[in-house]
């Protein structure tokens, strides 16, 4: 008997220590030590950050290469290089060096950045919003200074983590400007890869030789296989690049056959579309672009340049001016049909002063733009990044979609007579 109770009596000591176990925090007796505390779960544990890649890498640009031995420079000529260095980890110095033979240093110039920014992860060595105004790396360095000769670059970069890093060097030759020179990526801006893709593989590059005044002597046998001539409607013959043949063609057209109306202020009368061009430049031209180091579209006959100067000179400040005068002064009716002949009516409100045919000066370029070039494919130069040129009707550089459905977009007419 007394077997039964001291096993029952030990179970049901057993029982409640299994029990007193069991109890939360709360139910534990004072003085028993601190209450133990719940594993997070799985879901609630922090990943950890990852650690940053030290390493220090250079993106370059196929519009814009570095030096090198393959493309071959001129004297008294700038020279553009392009591309970016990246870091995970900020990023504290970028330098680039012009050597000579003998190792020593002509050219050179650095940013320091500060270690304490953390976005100083990437930097571009060339500043596109203003170019050529030294506030890049590529701007600083002057190649022009440099003889005729053999030269060394170089390009070093630095973060608070790996230290300093050479992320290229390379020789690279500077020769005579009566040497003939083959055209190089550098040339065009940024633009060289798209040019190329436009024009053929086959077409570029080609030879050339520079002169004064941003003249440009093109080989004569490019331009021969390379170029045609179409007639235009004021009389004469524009030559333009063979891949280029058909969008000029379509524009030519359009201005011949298009008509429009511009009210208000002045009444310009139903006039047809190829009347508003008073004088134009190329397409075909052997030169420079202006105040850069750039040879100019013009030089491969893909570009015109339609009433230049006054309010279509290439002047980065003329884009508000242009906002202003046709986003909001310039009034779009629709088309309008005055015996038997369809038309596009416009109204002009603003106070702008020079005309011509009626039509005021700001808007001239707008409509041949807007109701045959972009039509025919081409870019407006209204909408370059560094600057505002209303004279430049271009093709192969940048897509002319780019600004099409934007809130940049100067667009008002999205129907045609024709279409």
């Amino acid at each position: 008997m007394m077997y039964f109770v001291m096993k029952r009596f030990l179970t049901l000591a057993l029982i409640l220590l299994l029990a007193s176990s069991l109890l939360p925090p709360a139910w534990a007796a004072e003085g028993s030590g601190p209450a133990p505390t719940a594993a997070p779960s799985s879901a609630e544990t922090p990943e950890p950050s990852p650690t940053p890649d030290p390493a220090i890498r250079f993106e370059p640009e196929a519009g814009l290469p570095l030096p090198c031995p393959e493309y071959r420079l001129t004297e008294k000529r700038p020279f553009v290089f392009g591309g970016t260095v990246v870091s995970e980890v900020p990023l504290t110095r970028v330098a680039v060096t012009v050597s000579d033979e003998a190792g020593d240093v002509l050219l050179e110039a650095e940013a320091v950045i500060d270690a304490e920014d953390e976005t100083a992860t990437c930097f571009p060595l060339w500043d596109r919003t203003f170019p050529f105004e030294n506030r890049s790396l590529s701007a600083r360095i002057d190649f022009a200074a440099l003889k005729p000769g053999t030269y060394v670059f170089t390009l070093k970069a630095a973060n608070g983590v790996a230290g300093e890093t050479v992320l290229y060097t390379a020789p690279f030759t500077v020769e005579r400007t009566t040497a003939l020179h083959t055209l190089i990526p550098n040339d065009l801006r940024d633009t060289y890869p798209a040019m190329a893709a436009y024009v053929g593989d086959d077409t570029l590059p080609f030879t050339y030789q520079t002169g004064t005044y941003n003249q440009i002597w093109v080989d004569n046998g490019w331009i021969v296989r390379n170029t045609t001539t179409i007639d235009t409607p004021f009389g004469n013959s524009w030559r333009v690049n063979k891949a280029a043949e058909e969008p000029f063609r379509q524009a030519v057209e359009y201005m011949r056959t298009t008509y429009v109306h511009v009210g208000g202020r002045w009444n310009s009368g139903v006039i047809r579309l190829s009347r508003l061009v008073r004088s134009y430049n190329g397409p075909f031209i052997g030169r420079q672009e202006e105040n850069s180091p750039f040879l100019s579209p013009h030089v491969l006959g893909l570009a015109v340049d339609l009433n230049p100067g006054g309010p279509n000179e290439a002047v980065p400040d003329n884009w508000a001016t242009f906002c202003t005068e046709i986003s909001e002064n310039l009034i779009y009716n629709g088309i309008q049909e005055q015996n038997g002949l369809k038309y596009y009516d416009f109204t002009y409100i603003g106070a702008w002063g020079a005309t011509y045919e009626h039509v005021p000066t700001i808007i001239q370029n707008y409509l041949l733009y807007e109701l045959a070039f972009y039509r025919a494919g081409f870019f407006w130069g209204v909408y370059y990044d560094h600057t505002c040129d209303a004279s430049h009707f271009g093709l192969g550089e940048y897509d002319p979609e780019i600004f099409s459905d934007s809130p940049l977009a100067l667009r008002k007419v999205f129907e045609y007579i024709d279409s």
